[in-house]
């Protein structure tokens, strides 16, 4: 029964650790916290649904047309709403991002509601077969979840490391004026992150659709973890926060089994309370 825990544990951290990652990107890149994060986790979850239930898609097509839909409306949405935090035209851009991304949680919130319906969906299995782990049967869907986010997060963890670009989005998050000067394109390299990020969060819930319903409101609880994970392990760190989506995953699935399930969201809450009283840069951020 540990074993079984920990697998399970390990494969919602992965999911975790992707949410988080979004969110890291965007706050290294952009300098932001973006409250609508979440909304866009529920975006990628109907748009999956939808691409199998009414285009017939299989999973393996339709979760990557959810992850370009939310990369185009994340990008869209930083070009639209969110340049002038880059462009110095307004005086106060850290406020004005706060108030425009809970704009958008809000508009988003209220347009699916529109849009899907305050129904639940669920699409259909990606993989309806459990998957043996070392004696450990899980099901199919959390495996694949916790597989792709893995390869998404090692992904985006090499490009940043080796690409042009991620040297530029590296740059930026040490020093906006500095990169400038090097040549790289603040307004560019910030719609391109914004919708990378925006992707990583539709991805997430493009994922783990056939394991949790889908509903207009769905998007709090992932933003919750985002800034848990995040916290946790610092501020724009990809490797904080895998490690930070790992242990979240793991101590609130042991939790939930050994202590009650009804404090599950309480665990994620105290360990985030715990670094920020300790060690307020998390576990791999800078003082």
């Amino acid at each position: 029964m540990l074993l079984e825990l920990i697998i399970r544990g390990i494969t919602i951290g992965l999911v975790y650790a992707l949410m988080g990652v979004g969110l890291a990107l965007l706050n290294g890149v952009m300098r932001i916290i973006n409250f609508a994060h979440g909304e866009f986790y529920m975006i990628g979850g109907y748009m999956a649904y939808y691409s199998m239930v009414l285009l017939g898609l299989p999973f393996y097509l339709a979760v990557p047309s959810a992850i370009a839909i939310t990369f185009l409306l994340g990008a869209v949405v930083e070009k639209l709403l969110l340049s002038p935090i880059h462009t110095q035209e307004i005086e106060k851009p850290m406020d004005y991002a706060l108030i425009m991304t809970f704009a958008l949680l809000l508009f988003f919130r209220q347009l699916a509601i529109k849009v899907f319906g305050p129904f639940r969906h669920k699409p259909p299995d990606y993989i309806p077969f459990d998957v043996n782990i070392l004696g450990v049967k899980i099901s199919g869907n959390e495996v694949l979840a916790g597989i792709v986010s893995a390869l998404l997060v090692l992904g985006l963890a090499l490009f940043i490391k080796k690409s042009w670009r991620g040297r530029g989005w590296r740059a930026t998050t040490l020093s906006r004026k500095g990169a400038k000067i090097n040549g790289v394109n603040i307004g560019k390299e910030s719609w391109i992150s914004c919708g990378v990020a925006c992707a990583l969060a539709g991805a997430a819930g493009a994922l783990v659709a056939p394991i949790f319903t889908l509903s207009p409101t769905i998007g709090g609880s992932p933003l919750v973890k985002s800034y848990e994970v995040m916290a946790i392990g610092g501020l724009g760190s990809i490797a904080g926060a895998l490690v930070a989506g790992l242990m979240l995953g793991v101590t609130e699935t042991l939790g939930a089994f050994y202590i009650s399930s009804a404090y599950k969201d309480a665990i994620g809450f105290l360990m985030m309370a715990f670094f920020l009283l300790f060690r307020p840069q998390g576990l791999f951020g800078q003082k």
